[in-house]
């Protein structure tokens, strides 16, 4: 009887505790996973937070955390993960009364974008281990990745080219009584504006940053139409640097800088039409919405978007368009836009190892030649 008495004791523990965690597992549970900064560089690098923490005293022997994000985000940790076209990783904790588990994972950002956790799955049992328990979580954490601008080294040249062909002419006239201040030498400075205190105070090259006497708008036009049927993902991409790469310097300059492109908003769904400033925080709206584009999205046909814009609200515009697509309907509206007593640059991103079509345009091209990543 004695036996029979413990039998039934014991398997009505069983159920009483199955029963316990069934109900309650869940209950005063929280998985958040937080990026360590909502915006980054891509090649850069950011953390990720897991924070695990229970408030109740009902232990959980243990609890994995399944989440989802995208493969390009890399985790130098890739211990119980799994990568397809996304990255899943497991990571098992266990907790105690009232416990509160945080892990830190760095994370490279190794391609522009924007990330959020996909999703996140907790997967648990009872103290027998008799009864799995699932539930899901969610993360509102999100990360912008904005386009790695291109070194000073590389793009010094090209941009000598662009300050003196189109912006220089009547455009950009510094005003030697307008001090504004001092920032780093570049290629494209003349030996005139070394400031020789500051350079000897730093250790490295400084140069004077003067207000300008007459002002012009620079447009950054920026179109992702393919050129032909195949989709050059890494020269649109390449182009995307160098529009990010431009307007920061033309800001630094304090030249007024705006961007429009055919491309779409990964959240609104729209073309990208920023107007003309030169701010601290008109750069960063510049860059995050770089990052921001969708490429996976169909853009607007950008030759009916070039003739319809007309550009009117800027002051005396300059405008650099940024394309591999030589069409013959983006050509003629790229002439019938200039037409309009606009100077412009049309800056063509092409592989160095290959000789593509250029634009059939009388107006000014600088070829920008991509190196192929190794694979």
């Amino acid at each position: 009887m004695v036996l029979i008495g413990l039998i039934i004791l014991f398997v009505a523990l069983v159920a009483l505790q199955r029963h316990i965690y069934g109900r309650f597992w869940s209950r005063h549970l929280t998985v958040d996973l937080v990026f360590s900064a909502k915006t980054g560089v891509e090649g850069g690098s950011v953390k990720l937070t897991e924070v695990i923490t229970s408030r109740k005293a009902l232990p959980l022997p243990w609890l994995t955390v399944k989440f989802q994000v995208s493969r390009h985000l890399v985790f130098s940790d890739k211990l119980h993960a799994t990568i397809t076209d996304d990255y899943y990783r497991e990571d098992l904790f266990s907790l105690g009364m009232y416990q509160r588990i945080r892990r830190t994972l760095p994370v490279v950002m190794k391609k522009r974008g924007y990330y959020t956790i996909k999703s996140i799955d907790l997967v648990s049992s009872d103290l027998l281990l008799t009864r799995k328990l699932v539930d899901h979580a969610r993360s509102h954490s999100v990360l912008t990745v904005c386009p790695r601008l291109i070194p000073r080294e590389d793009f010094a040249v090209p941009y000598s080219q662009i300050m003196g062909e189109i912006l220089a002419r009547t455009a950009l006239l510094p005003d030697p009584f307008e001090f504004r201040g001092i920032r780093e030498y570049q290629g494209f400075d003349t030996m005139r504006s070394i400031n020789w205190l500051a350079t000897a105070r730093s250790g490295t090259l400084k140069v004077n940053v003067h207000e300008y006497t007459a002002s012009r708008d620079v447009i950054v036009l920026l179109n992702v139409e393919p050129d032909g049927a195949f989709y050059e993902e890494e020269l649109l991409e390449e182009g995307i640097r160098i529009a990010a790469t431009l307007c920061d310097n033309l800001i630094q300059e304090g030249v007024s800088c705006g961007l429009v492109s055919n491309a779409r908003d990964i959240i609104t769904g729209e073309t990208i039409d920023i107007a003309s400033g030169q701010s601290s925080q008109h750069i960063q709206q510049i860059q995050e919405q770089l990052g921001r584009l969708d490429l996976t999205r169909k853009p607007e046909a950008f030759a009916p978007l070039l003739l319809q814009h007309g550009f009117s609200t800027y002051r005396d515009p300059v405008l650099l368009l940024i394309s591999l697509n030589c069409s013959d309907g983006i050509c003629r509206a790229w002439s019938d836009c200039l037409g309009r007593v606009h100077d412009g640059l049309w800056i063509l991103p092409r592989y160095a190892d290959r000789q593509d079509r250029l634009p059939d345009t009388e107006h000014a091209t600088l070829c920008w030649e991509v190196k192929r990543r190794a694979r």
